[in-house]
C-alpha cells in the first residue's frame, strides 16, 4: 500500500517539478512573455501546453512502469489526483485575465495523456514478455 501511494504521489510530484523546470526554456524561447504580471502570448501558452502534455505522458508511463500491482489502477489514481489538483489550481486563477482555453486545455489533456502513458507502459510490458 505504501509503495502504491509513493508511486502515484511521486509520479505526480515529478510532473510538477518537470513542468516548473520548463519555465527557463520557455522564457528563452519566448523572451518577455513569461514575465510576472504579464499574460503570455497564445503561441507561448500553446508551447507550454505541449510541454505539459509530453511531461504528463512520461509521468503516467513512469507511474504505470513502477506500479507494484495493477498499472491501470495506479494510473487511474494518478489521473484523479492530477485532476483534483488541477481544479484546485484553476479556481483561484480563473478570473486573473488568462485565457480560459489554457486552463481547460490542461484539464482536458490530462486524462488523454494518462491513457497514452498507460498504453505505452503496456506496450513495453508486452514486448518484454515476448
Amino acid at each position: 500500500m505504501v509503495k502504491s501511494v509513493a508511486v502515484v504521489v511521486g509520479s505526480y510530484l515529478l510532473s510538477v517539478v518537470l513542468v516548473l523546470a520548463t519555465d527557463p526554456l520557455l522564457t528563452r524561447v519566448f523572451p518577455g512573455d513569461f514575465v510576472r504580471g504579464r499574460i503570455p502570448s497564445d503561441n507561448a501558452l500553446i508551447a507550454s501546453t505541449a510541454f505539459f502534455v509530453a511531461i504528463s505522458i512520461v509521468c503516467a508511463w513512469i507511474c504505470a512502469r513502477f506500479a507494484p500491482g495493477r498499472a491501470a489502477r495506479h494510473v487511474l489514481w494518478f489521473f484523479i489526483f492530477g485532476e483534483v489538483m488541477g481544479i484546485a489550481a484553476i479556481i483561484p486563477n480563473w478570473s486573473k485575465g488568462w485565457p480560459h482555453w489554457y486552463w481547460l486545455s490542461w484539464l482536458l489533456s490530462w486524462p488523454v495523456s494518462c491513457w497514452i502513458g498507460l498504453l505505452l507502459a503496456r506496450r513495453r510490458a508486452d514486448s518484454v514478455a515476448a
